[in-house]
Parts: C-alpha cells; structure tokens; sequence
C-alpha cells in the first residue's frame, strides 16, 4: 500500500545541514570495488534505500558489504561466486555496472534487462556499443543481457553526444581490457573524476589528458584501498532552492565550489541572495524580488540536467517569464503537472515555439518518427502555490515536489513519498531540522 505524507506549507527552511555523500560516485565506486578481492572502504557512502538495497543485493551474489561507520563502507568481492544477476535487479541502477567486475571474474555476465525507463534513461544503445567495440559479445533475449568475452583488446570510443552513464560504464569496461583505450567526447562531470581517482587507487591506469579524452592502460590485479567520496552536488542544490522557495536561511556544509558553478550562476542572474564560506554555501531570501531568466542544462560544466526540476520550481518565483531548456533528456517535465495544479503557470513547448534550437543529446531518439519533443518549461511568474494531493511518481522530480509543498500555502498530501528515501540519506530528518513541518 502506497505511503502518505503530511507536509504543513509556510515555514521557512532555517538554520545549518551538511551534505551527504554523492549517490552517483557511491554507485560507479561500489561497481568498481568488485575488481579487487582485497579490503575496499569506502568513506562518506550515503545509506539511501537504494544504496542499502543495492548492497542487498550484492551479499546474495557472495560479496562482503559492511558498514563499520554511519557512512563508512567496507566491501570485499573475495566471495563473489554468481555471474547471474538475480531478476530483482532489474529495477537498481547498479546493475549494469556490474557487467564490467561480472566479465572479468568470469568471462561472462546474464543480467535481467534493466527497467532503464522507470529511472529516466532514455536508452543503453551506448552501452552495448562500448561492450562490442572492446570484444564482449552481447545478446538480448527480451528479458535479459547475456554477455560474454570474446576476444579483448584495447580500442577507440567516440561518444556522438557527452554521456555521463555511458562514460563511466566505459572506464569500468575497459579497466582490465589489454592494451590501450581512449574514450573521446568523454563527460567532464565530477563523479566521473570521483570514479576515475577511485579506480587508480586499486591499481587501475586511467587518466584524463584533455578536458573530455581519457586513456586507460587495462590493468590485471586490483587491490584494496581507502577512498572518500565527493559530496552530493544535486543535494546541495535541494536545500539551495529550499531555502529560496520558503524564504528562508540556510547555511550549506561540505560543500565543493567549483561543482557548482553553473547553479550559483543562475542564482546570480535571477537575483537571489548567497555567499561561500571555504567549504560551506549560505542562501537565504528576505523578501527581495527574484528576477526571471533563461536556462539550459548542458553536461558538465555547464548546468546540471538533475538540477533543471529543482530550478524550474524556483523561476515560479520569480518576476516575468522564464524559459528551461533540458538539452539532456526528453523526459523530465511531468512533474510541472503537479505544480500546475499547485497554482503555477508552467507550460511544455517545443524549443523552436520560443526561438531556440531542439538539441537531442539521446542517441536513440528518432527525430524523424517522433518529431521535436517539448523540452523547454515556459514559467510564468511569480506563482502562489497552494497545497495539494501530489503524486510522487518520478524518481527525479520527488525533492522538488516536497519542496514545493513546503513552500505552498496550507497542507499537502504527498503519495509514494518513498522515492525521497530512495534517492537521497535523511532527507526529511534533515528538513524537519530545519523546521520542515512533516508527519509520515
């Protein structure tokens, strides 16, 4: 039975929170620890439902995954004794990056075909594109992945489009590979620089020698290691737009600075208030006008696709009209439903209805069948929400709906809150610190 819960709109997000560790590095880190049958702990991993479910599902295939710390994280694949995904995990994310560690302990890996969908990937075409260019065979059966070795060897992967997914399952793919190879058009974004430093810490050769060109020298033995991970970016861009949305003033802890250069500059150009202090952020609002503006995600180091809901949000807030271009993915405005029914003014339109260019940056996307998709958000503003029944659906929009409820006027019943827990380590523990007012 679906879960509810309560949110009381109206109160302001005051006060300090620190930042856990980044879920995206957790996942490529943990995929890559499996390599070594030595000791790897991992310091800082965030203990999210999904991490949690992914190690689960790790200890029925052998492996040893440890929690000898509130984030710190011991994994040993000594015991590592199944090459056969079981069908549960078709619905985790790490699941695919286990074909990297699968094929080279057993020169062979059967996985359940992902529920790639659900999490919002548009396709794996790149992904097996990388595995058959390096020699790995791979067959498709409807409801699984069937790969195997054929003959390795060292070769050259030229993304057409920047792909972050893609970029780390190829490092991962290639990390004992013989020979040399060299991924060009490669994603700049810092969890792809967390699992490259992890990677040569457990005797990997990676290197990134131009701003989106890797070489990997494929290595054979793989030992343990200590390494700490990034903290969470898109975290810190949730509290960032909390306080904003409920005028409030909250100082951000453990924050990485140039991370976010692409998101404080949107809130330089729409007028909200924040300043860094070394490693933390304070953002507040008391009362001053947010102006509107234009935005549009771009990899890394540009603006974040994982921010684009968060900020759609906030542009409700702010004076004129505001466009949000998602160049990234084609599938990540329904929740902009809910906020219409919350009050806001938000309306889906193709990028040439506004002036700008359709960019399509999935592979898999048949322009031709499809036509151009309604990528860009056009935000009239400012909005005054009121609470309402939301339905948490979309594993990337679950943080701004909450946030958006917290800012309304009156209570809102949010359904399937589950995914928040899923994504994110605490965060309603972390909110109600700050003066959320939420009853599960």
């Amino acid at each position: 039975m679906a879960k509810s819960l309560l949110v009381e709109g109206g109160t302001p997000l005051i006060g300090n929170v620190k930042l856990s560790g980044s879920r995206l590095s957790a996942q490529n880190v943990v995929a890559g620890a499996l390599y070594s049958t030595e000791d790897v702990v991992l310091e800082n991993v965030p203990q999210s439902q999904n991490t949690l479910s992914d190690l689960e599902m790790l200890k029925s295939l052998g492996i040893k995954a440890e929690w000898v710390g509130s984030n710190r994280l011991v994994i040993n694949a000594s015991g590592f004794s199944e090459s056969e995904i079981p069908p549960s995990g078709r619905k985790s994310r790490l699941t695919l990056y286990l074909v990297a560690p699968l094929l080279y302990r057993f020169g062979k890996a059967t996985l359940p075909m992902p529920d790639y969908l659900s999490f919002g990937w548009p396709s794996i075409n790149r992904w097996i594109e990388t595995w058959q260019s390096l020699g790995i065979e791979v067959l498709e059966d409807g409801n699984q992945l069937h790969l195997r070795i054929n003959k390795l060897e060292g070769t050259h992967i030229n993304f057409r489009t920047s792909t972050y997914r893609g970029t780390c399952n190829a490092i991962l793919s290639a990390l004992s590979v013989p020979g040399e190879t060299v991924i060009t058009n490669a994603a700049e974004e810092p969890e792809v620089d967390d699992l490259i430093a992890f990677c040569n810490v457990i005797g990997g050769n990676v290197m990134r020698t131009e701003p989106r060109k890797l070489t990997i020298t494929g290595s054979h033995v793989f030992n343990g290691g200590y390494f700490e991970l990034q903290p969470d970016r898109t975290e810190a861009a949730v509290f960032a737009v909390g306080a904003l949305v409920t005028s409030g003033n909250v100082t951000i802890k453990n924050v990485t600075k140039n991370h976010l250069g692409a998101f404080v500059s949107v809130l330089t150009r729409i007028g909200a208030r924040y300043e860094f202090f070394g490693e933390e952020l304070r953002v507040w609002r008391a009362g001053e006008q947010l102006s509107a503006t234009t935005v549009t995600t771009m990899p890394f180091p540009g603006f974040s696709s994982d921010w684009q809901t968060l900020t759609t949000l906030l542009l409700t807030k702010a004076e004129g009209e505001s466009l949000v271009h998602d160049t990234i993915n084609t599938n990540r405005f329904g929740f902009t439903k809910e906020l219409n029914i919350m009050g806001a003014k938000i309306e889906l339109v193709k990028p040439s209805d506004v002036g700008q260019v359709a960019v399509i940056s999935d592979d898999a996307y048949d322009f031709a069948k499809l036509g151009e998709p309604y990528t860009v958000a056009k935000v009239q503003g400012p909005t005054r929400l009121k609470g309402s029944k939301l339905n948490s659906t979309e594993t990337y929009s679950d943080a701004t709906l909450l946030l958006a409820a917290l800012s309304a006027e009156g209570k809102s019943e949010m359904n399937d809150y589950e995914y928040i827990t899923n994504n994110y380590e605490h965060l309603l523990d972390k909110l109600s610190a700050l003066g959320a007012i939420l009853k599960p």
